[in-house]
């Protein structure tokens, strides 16, 4: 942890962002059209260049400059001010700060099995209510929400539990097995506690005769899809050194987009 804070704080100073983020968005360049695009001397390049390749965050081949994989992944961290200054909604959604410090915190085990024991013991006790509340890919159906499925107790326990193992597994699998479980379960943490949240609306109205709690929970719904999508694209994008934009529309297609047109297409 302490290695990757001085390679971040090495790799920020000064023009040195410049170059890490001008590689990040364009890929390898020429030291000429480097030096061009960032209207920097020679001299001052190649000193700030030789600087970068001591913290392992560039490679230059010949005439080429290009970003490692530990480049790729400071560059990504870094960019984490950018959406700071335009203020992009999507951007903050994402929590970019506070997730670049959770993935870095050794706390990050710890934090990601209560998460994800939490999520499934909210799916057990939800399939055992009447009706059952169950998990299909990434959607939530049943119990007092939309999409109301009839399924029995132990089959929504079983379709909700593959759904979590598949989800987590595909991740996985489509990450080329670079994301551990504690980062996937990070990145998806609004979709794994929303199924508390929505049980504890649904006894709080029934408790307590407040309908319009369900209705808000409804929206809570959507609500965490469109977070996870953030959430998601923000620890992909950190992780696996890819832009947050390109990971965000992947995200948003995934986690809220399917879901939201199953959802106004009514199951039959």
């Amino acid at each position: 942890m302490f290695c990757v804070e001085r390679v971040i704080y090495g790799a920020a100073m000064g023009r040195r962002r410049d170059i890490i983020l001008l590689l990040h968005t364009e890929g390898p360049m020429p030291l000429a059209k480097l030096r061009d695009a960032l209207k920097m001397s020679a001299s001052t390049l190649l000193f700030e260049l030789s600087a970068l390749e001591k913290l392992g965050v560039v490679k230059r081949e010949g005439s080429l400059v290009f970003l490692t994989e530990l480049g790729e992944r400071v560059a990504s961290i870094i960019s984490t001010v950018e959406p700071l200054k335009s203020l992009s909604f999507l951007s903050l959604a994402g929590l970019r700060p506070l997730m670049v410090w959770l993935l870095m915190s050794p706390l990050l085990p710890l934090a990601a099995a209560t998460l994800l024991a939490g999520w499934v013991t909210a799916l057990v006790v939800g399939s055992f209510l009447s009706p059952p509340l169950s998990m299909i890919y990434v959607m939530y159906v049943g119990h007092y929400l939309p999409s109301l499925l009839s399924l029995s107790p132990p089959l929504s326990l079983i379709v909700s539990l593959i759904s979590v193992a598949g989800l987590l597994l595909g991740i996985y699998s489509a990450s080329r097995r670079r994301l551990g479980l504690s980062k996937i379960v990070a990145g998806l943490f609004p979709l794994a506690i929303y199924p508390t949240v929505h049980l504890a609306l649904v006894w709080l109205a029934q408790t307590f005769e407040l309908s319009y709690l369900v209705a808000i929970s409804q929206v809570l719904l959507f609500v965490s899809l469109l977070l996870t999508a953030t959430v998601f694209a923000t620890v992909y994008s950190i992780e696996m050194g890819a832009t947050y934009e390109t990971s965000l529309i992947r995200s948003l297609l995934a986690f809220f987009v399917v879901p939201a047109l199953l959802y106004l297409a009514p199951l039959r």
